[in-house]
């Protein structure tokens, strides 16, 4: 009875599958079709592979955010940058309109550095610029990193009464989601030079990683996948990014910070696990008298997948506030209540857990992704 829907669903399929492969494969810089030599161009950027020509991959412009050939589709900027017509269109370029995703992410990074120390408010001032002021500022102190893919800049001096006073410098013309991830980068930076002493001597690359992984983790909490890819296949941290995400995986979060703040040695390793957190302990925190309140962070009333980062070899998941990896055991805070998780197995869009003390499986999905 099943056997002939079943033979005219195979003919559709194979029909559609040969027109498919017949379809003329088309350029995405200059729209031609494809006739002879082209590659496919793919960025951590952008979610999709795209054909480009052999004549289009020889173009010398290309766009400063996705790094897309540019022939006709895109705009100068007056700094010299260019950007392809859809980043051009997405970039932030107004003053209020970047002041107030630093708002909001100032907000959100209270809460993930609740109880860290110091968090600096009311001095930092934020500046939305172009290109060539983020070079004037860079040339007054340079940094070891190619100046050309600088994005956001801060900084810091000390006044006489020893109080701090912060510039972060943000630049103009990049999508919300990225400024967003620049933004928590450079407010970290802040954090830092308020909170972790001078003698500290962590190296400048550390330093830069641990910006980022602030920066990633604000785009998990926020389901900004192609930013959090972007994040990690960035070189701009020489591997370090990937240290401190492997680090809080193993270590959670508030063991991280307090290396940062108390460690012994000045670069994370990725590797040599016994001493990827070692502590002075010949330094003792202060003693504070009466203690502060503590300040936990909210979580939901729910088990809630709010993120998966990692590679297809080594995942982890964001379950809640706890990052688990295959076969990790972790207490997941739900409420004000926990409860003991064993993620079972990580996909591409989903993770498989148990919940201590029951038997049956559970499969938790990102936000619109079941």
């Amino acid at each position: 009875m099943l056997r002939a829907p079943l033979s005219l669903f195979l003919c559709w399929l194979l029909t559609a599958l040969s027109a498919l492969a017949d379809a003329p494969l088309r350029c995405a810089v200059c729209q031609n079709r494809i006739s002879g030599q082209f590659f496919w161009w793919q960025s951590p950027g952008v979610s999709t592979k795209l054909a480009v020509c052999e004549s289009c991959g020889k173009l010398d412009t290309s766009c400063a955010i996705c790094r897309i050939p540019i022939r006709q589709h895109g705009r100068q900027l007056a700094d010299g940058r260019w950007l392809c017509d859809k980043d051009f269109a997405a970039g932030v370029f107004a003053p209020a309109d970047a002041a107030r995703i630093y708002e909001e992410v100032w907000r959100d990074l209270q809460r993930l550095l609740a109880g860290t120390g110091t968090l600096p408010r009311q001095n930092i001032t934020v500046s939305l610029v172009d290109a060539r002021e983020l070079r004037k500022q860079n040339a007054s102190l340079p940094s070891e990193h190619d100046q050309s893919s600088i994005m956001g800049l801060t900084r810091t001096r000390t006044l006489a009464n020893r109080e701090w006073q912060h510039h972060i410098y943000l630049l103009n013309g990049l999508g919300q989601a990225r400024l967003a991830a620049i933004c928590a980068h450079e407010y970290t930076h802040t954090w830092l030079h308020e909170n972790v002493p001078a003698t500290r001597g962590l190296d400048r690359d550390t330093v830069e990683g641990f910006c980022e992984l602030v920066a990633f983790k604000l785009m998990v909490q926020r389901h900004e996948e192609v930013e959090g890819n972007v994040i990690l296949a960035n070189a701009y941290t020489r591997g370090q990014v990937n240290a401190f995400v492997q680090a809080e995986a193993e270590h959670q979060f508030h063991r991280v910070v307090r290396w940062v703040k108390t460690g012994v040695d000045e670069v994370l390793p990725e590797s040599n696990r016994t001493r990827v957190l070692a502590l002075r302990e010949d330094e003792p925190a202060p003693l504070t008298w009466p203690p502060p309140p503590p300040t936990p962070t909210l979580v939901p009333d729910e088990l809630l997948l709010r993120g998966i980062s990692g590679n297809r070899a080594h995942r982890f998941v964001l379950i809640n506030d706890c990052t688990l990896t295959t076969n990790e055991v972790g207490r997941v805070r739900v409420g004000t209540s926990n409860v003991l998780v064993r993620c079972v197995a990580i996909k591409e869009r989903s993770a498989v857990i148990k919940i201590q003390g029951r038997s049956d499986y559970q499969e938790l999905f990102l936000l619109g992704a079941n």
